[in-house]
């Protein structure tokens, strides 16, 4: 199998070590393993337009080492070329990479992967734009443009300017006011967060949610009925307690497709990490086995 590798030079992981080492890591691992290897390690911004010419060459797979951003950029890219898309994790919460059980240390998952096998997995999308993890409406978007701007004008790493987004945001909640549809009829919220999510989370503790099935065919969505900051610090420590899915003000749903409809003729998002704005109403479905991936055997 001939397999196409794009790192992310700026990727966490990878700021504080040695390029060729990674590179010869990865590259002994999948060879050992029978595959040719075609490997680039390029700039974030270069990115998408290598993975796009891996794509379009004669590779059977293209694995990525980068986050969650560099994986849904690919992903998005794959989908409509029916390829196998590999993962390694390089990033901060590499949140698919988790759900799939590969390694964090990059030795290992490239070991993993090599030596894995190929899966199809579920895709979500919402107006035609795929997602692999979440997609979160309401006062998230906020916090992820204040803490861009934390990062940028104070210099903030990246979780620092997260407290500083959140109790911003927290401060003056935003409410977001939708008609949601799921095939039985409107329902009206009033909500300060909706989350859509690929597959729904398994129970479980910390604020990094998992998902043990990535192939059940559900979207799972969540929608905060409390309409306060107390409200949403409760949920967090709820999240961290690992008691989130008893919260009595919490909606869960686990549906095929949803509607939201809203009087504004735009709503901002962030989907796998990335800030968007889609026209209403928007339109939610899960796209059944879609993506093929590697994945640890």
């Amino acid at each position: 199998m001939k397999i196409g590798i794009v790192l992310n030079r700026q990727a966490g992981s990878l700021v504080d070590r040695p390029i060729d080492r990674a590179e010869a890591a990865i590259r002994t691992a999948f060879e050992r393993h029978g595959a040719t290897v075609d490997l680039h390690t390029v700039d974030g911004a270069q990115c998408t337009d290598t993975i796009q010419r891996v794509l379009d060459s004669d590779a059977e797979a293209v694995v990525v080492g980068g986050g969650d951003g560099t994986l849904h950029s690919a992903a998005k890219l794959a989908l409509p070329k029916g390829k196998t898309l590999g993962v390694i994790p390089l990033g901060t919460l590499n949140l698919l990479a988790r759900d799939l059980h590969v390694p964090l240390e990059l030795e290992d998952a490239a070991e993993a992967l090599a030596a894995g096998r190929v899966r199809a997995i579920d895709i979500a999308e919402v107006n035609g734009e795929p997602y692999l993890n979440s997609s979160v409406l309401g006062f998230y978007p906020q916090v992820v443009q204040e803490r861009e701007r934390q990062r940028k004008q104070h210099r903030l790493l990246k979780w620092p300017g997260a407290a500083v987004a959140l109790a911003k945001t927290l401060y003056r909640l935003p409410m977001l006011d939708v008609r949601l549809d799921w095939g039985e009829g409107p329902r009206r919220m009033r909500t300060p967060i909706l989350v859509v999510s690929n597959n729904v989370y398994d129970d479980g503790f910390g604020l990094v949610l998992s998902r043990q099935a990535l192939d059940a065919g559900k979207l799972g969505v969540y929608v905060a009925r409390e309409r306060n900051a107390f409200a949403m610090l409760r949920l967090m420590g709820r999240l961290v307690a690992g008691s989130w899915k008893q919260d009595e003000g919490l909606e869960t749903y686990a549906v095929t497709s949803l509607t939201v409809h809203s009087r504004r003729h735009h709503l901002k998002m962030v989907n796998d990490g990335e800030i968007r704005k889609l026209h209403t109403p928007l339109h939610y479905r899960i796209l059944p086995g879609a993506l093929k991936v590697l994945a640890p055997g």
